[in-house]
């Protein structure tokens, strides 16, 4: 499951700025963990990101499949 370890890169220094906010600790810098649960029947994706350092959940998003 390679696939999963999967870290995108952009030559742009912007989008290398809002890689690293959305893949990052803003706290230590460690590279976060997410964790996703699907619910086929409602069609709804949850994400929830964490830090393996610091132990603290710094961002739970909710997505709708379409």
């Amino acid at each position: 499951m390679d696939a999963l370890k999967t870290v995108f890169t952009s030559i742009d220094e912007k989008h290398e700025a809002t890689l690293m906010d959305h893949n990052e600790c803003v706290l230590c810098g460690t590279a976060l963990s997410f964790k996703h649960e699907v619910d086929y029947l409602t069609l709804q994706v949850k994400e929830e990101g964490s830090c393996p350092s610091c132990r603290i959940q710094l961002r739970k998003r909710d997505f709708t499949l379409q």
